[in-house]
């Protein structure tokens, strides 16, 4: 091969390498950078709040039933003490579920009925499909997440 064609060809070698570093770069910039085009994030799912007077029920829950995936219902009678629902050994319901924090959520009486609190737990407790992130009054029907655990509230 003559010298000039191979002189070429290094430089045609260099100039897509110097083609593909620039493009390179020029994402990590977009990337890192803020820009205007980009869309607002979506709205972050409501925070279950303090229950309104004409919530779905008035009367008094009594016990709380556990569906854990791939077990039988638990039901856990409301007492006059509250109850911690977790997978440790110090929580008052045992609650057979990888997602479940050692000490996850409390249920706990509140002026004559019951609330729910989260405890600082990892992936969070849910009331109706909101977030729990105050004691929040809970009614008969309601349906609580924790972790991949379903319960619902009843009389």
């Amino acid at each position: 091969m003559p010298i000039e064609l191979l002189t070429v060809l290094k430089f045609v070698l260099l100039g897509l390498l110097y083609l593909f570093v620039a493009r390179t770069v020029r994402v990590f910039v977009a990337d890192l950078a803020p820009t205007k085009r980009r869309a607002a994030p979506a709205p972050r799912p409501a925070v279950a709040a303090p229950s309104e007077p004409n919530r779905r029920s008035r009367r008094i829950p009594k016990e709380l039933v556990l569906h854990p995936p791939g077990s039988a219902p638990k039901v856990v009678p409301l007492g006059g003490r509250g109850v911690v629902l977790g997978r440790g050994a110090s929580a008052d319901v045992f609650v057979e579920d990888v997602y479940v924090s050692d000490e996850h959520a409390e249920v706990l009486p509140d002026d004559g009925s019951w609330s729910i609190r989260d405890l600082g737990s990892t992936n969070g407790t849910f009331l109706n499909g909101a977030k729990v992130t105050r004691p929040t009054p809970l009614a008969v029907g309601d349906q609580v997440r924790v972790g991949k655990t379903r319960m619902e509230v009843r009389r």
